[in-house]
């Protein structure tokens, strides 16, 4: 069973908060784009995945995330950044998935969504961008 998590975050991802996230999670993953290029996996020392990384997608429509996830994520203002991230059950897997969620909603603002309840960041600040 893998471990889930959505970063919802205030501000479209770039490629400066992306790799950031990738830094944070461990210096000593490999990274590789599959699914045409849709999904990112950082894997360990044996090039086995241990967390996937989804292209961001953007909410618009009022009321679609709380939809989707339930009524415990709160509510999220919209327009939001989905990103939907996917641990393994190998040993740090969940770690690296937090990790890189934590990055993104500390440099954007935002929450990240489990099964397990809901962090929120407070706004990004200036320095990060």
């Amino acid at each position: 069973m893998t471990y889930d998590l959505v970063a919802l975050v205030d501000g479209r991802p770039s490629s400066d908060d992306v790799m950031a996230g990738l830094t944070a999670a461990g210096n000593e993953l490999g990274v590789r784009a599959v699914s045409g290029g849709a999904v990112v996996q950082l894997c360990g020392d044996d090039d086995q995945p241990l967390v996937s990384v989804e292209l961001p997608l953007l909410i618009q429509v009022p009321g679609e995330v709380e939809r989707m996830l339930g009524s415990t994520v709160g509510v999220v203002d919209t327009p939001a950044w989905w990103v939907e991230i996917r641990a393994t059950t190998r040993d740090g897997a969940r770690e690296v998935a937090e990790q890189y969620a934590n990055t993104l909603i500390d440099r954007l603002g935002g929450k990240v969504w489990t099964s397990e309840g809901i962090r929120t960041s407070e706004a990004p600040s200036e320095e990060t961008h």
